[in-house]
């Protein structure tokens, strides 16, 4: 007898790599045994193009099997909003990952305090040469100063399972002219969303 490919309240969530830390750290696969996760590369910011292609491809592989999706994205290529209602995806409310991992009233607070703020985590300071360095060229000291002069404050946004990366952001601060600032994480704004997510009645 054929059997359905469908996988009966199955949620999907797909999401940047970034977001994987906060995810782990939440636990929320203990909680809720019919959820799923795929991790994208971070990198793949690097190509807007190339990364909604990637999310396309794993949408419909999660569709084909009935499964509902939550995508956990900032506006990380032009209308994601637009894609996500597409294809009847939630998206997690935020335009920056780094609204998310402090939440949004948190940010906002941060980027009225000081205009000209540049956000890192884990990821990119560990690879802020591949991210930053190649790409921009900023190891041109004239370059360094024509894509940074607009920035005052280097802020590192720290997460709990964070290897000590003081040193380092340090570092980078001291590169780019800029003062440094470390902010701890706040996973609440992601918790709530995507338990009331999991727990609604949109499947």
């Amino acid at each position: 007898m054929a059997t359905s490919g469908k996988k009966e309240g199955i949620t999907h969530i797909i999401a940047c790599a970034v977001f994987m830390a906060a995810i782990e750290h939440l636990q929320l696969k203990k909680k809720f045994p019919n959820m799923r996760l795929t991790y994208l590369p971070a990198r793949l910011h690097l190509k807007p193009a190339e990364l909604k292609k990637r999310l396309q491809r794993e949408v419909s592989r999660a569709q084909a099997k009935g499964e509902r999706i939550i995508c956990i994205y900032g506006d990380c290529f032009p209308d994601i909003d637009g894609f996500c209602k597409r294809h009847s995806i939630i998206k997690v409310p935020g335009s920056y990952c780094y609204e998310m991992l402090l939440g949004s009233e948190r940010f906002k607070q941060l980027i009225d305090e000081t205009t000209g703020t540049y956000f890192l985590e884990e990821g990119l300071i560990i690879n802020f040469e591949d991210f930053c360095m190649g790409p921009l060229e900023l190891k041109d000291e004239e370059m360094r100063r024509q894509c940074f002069e607009h920035y005052k404050k280097l802020l590192y946004i720290r997460q709990p399972s964070d290897k000590d990366l003081v040193t380092r952001a340090s570092e980078l601060a001291q590169l780019l002219g800029l003062s440094l600032e470390i902010q701890d994480a706040d996973y609440s704004h992601i918790e709530k969303t995507l338990t009331e997510s999991l727990t609604g009645d949109t499947w």
